[in-house]
């Protein structure tokens, strides 16, 4: 992500970048890519460059780290998605005395087919009865040249544990935060070496509508795909595709396509970055906030919470997904 955070920047002419990165062959390779990006592999001497802002393409669990940083130095920040969230008091408060855009990832909402489904679900279906969720993504299929290291390969930092929040961030925008939830967590696939795979939610929303979300890790066919119903009738959804498909009471039968996931991801991603330089430069409002980020990892820790217990959890932002021991 940090090197398509730096590739999406490259071309502004009013940013300055520069990259802090502990490893040589990745400063070496972005310098590379980039004959004007200047590069450090100290902290307190890309601090001592003067940065008005951070982007934070670490893994998960040294976002906090960075964003306590960010907020202390007042420094702008842009942080990607998250497992655990930091305390959104804390941050609101922080930026509020500074003037600081504080900004966490939310990059499917920049997704065409998100937007047009955040519509009809406004706009058309009526009260919103329900809507299920399915998302296989295979581990092995994750970064294959990276090595031990690669955090989606350990079990707090999972492929499968992150993105629950990743997919909860753009569905709760579209129908609704989680009231609470009961989860199973669960290792139901045959990938070697992981202790849990598959993460299913049933949810209770607070608008009182009906949801489910499942994830799986170790399915090797991909797939994105729901469905939403409400009074008009029913939607499906699918966000590799790019196809929505109404069929509704009131004889509406149609298919649209916003673009298959693959072609405009690069652009959506290139939206959502430049959209938090312009809430620096230009005033744009910054989409999300933390105490969205927080309900959605919150609600990941409900879940996990709920799986242990067999008991329904309440979401509550201040319980964040537990840390496991080795």
């Amino acid at each position: 992500m940090g090197k398509r955070r730096l590739r999406d920047l490259k071309d502004r002419d009013d940013v300055e970048l520069a990259l802090y990165e502990t490893r040589q062959d990745r400063l070496q390779q972005a310098a590379s890519l980039n004959s004007k990006l200047t590069t450090f592999s100290d902290l307190n001497e890309a601090l001592r460059w003067g940065p008005h802002a951070l982007s934070i393409s670490t893994p998960p669990q040294s976002h906090d780290e960075y964003v306590h940083l960010a907020l202390e130095k007042g420094f702008h920040h842009f942080c990607e998605a998250n497992i655990w969230t930091i305390d959104p008091q804390v941050v609101r408060q922080a930026s509020e005395a500074k003037s600081l855009i504080s900004a966490p990832s939310s990059s499917l909402y920049f997704l065409p087919a998100v937007q047009e489904l955040s519509r009809i679900v406004r706009e058309e279906l009526g009260r919103l009865q329900g809507y299920q969720m399915a998302l296989n993504t295979y581990m092995p299929d994750w970064h294959p040249s990276e090595g031990p290291e690669f955090y989606a390969r350990h079990r707090n930092t999972a492929a499968g544990r992150e993105m629950v929040p990743f997919e909860l961030l753009w569905l709760d925008y579209v129908f609704g935060m989680p009231r609470d939830v009961m989860g199973l967590v669960t290792c139901g696939g045959s990938l070697p070496g992981v202790v849990e795979d598959t993460w299913s939610l049933e949810m209770r929303l607070e608008n009182g509508g009906a949801a489910q979300l499942m994830v799986l890790m170790g399915c090797p066919e991909a797939l994105r795909q729901g469905w939403c119903f409400g009074d008009a009738g029913q939607v499906f959804f699918d966000l590799f595709s790019g196809e929505i498909r109404r069929e509704y009471r009131n004889g509406v039968r149609d298919v649209r396509n916003l673009g298959v996931m693959k072609d405009v991801l690069e652009d959506t991603y290139r939206r959502e970055i430049n959209t938090f330089v312009d809430a620096i430069r230009r005033g744009v409002q910054w989409p999300q906030s933390y105490r969205a980020s927080a309900w959605a990892t919150a609600t990941l820790a409900a879940g996990e919470s709920s799986s242990e217990t067999g008991r329904r959890v309440a979401v509550d932002v201040a319980i964040q997904p537990k840390v496991h021991g080795d």
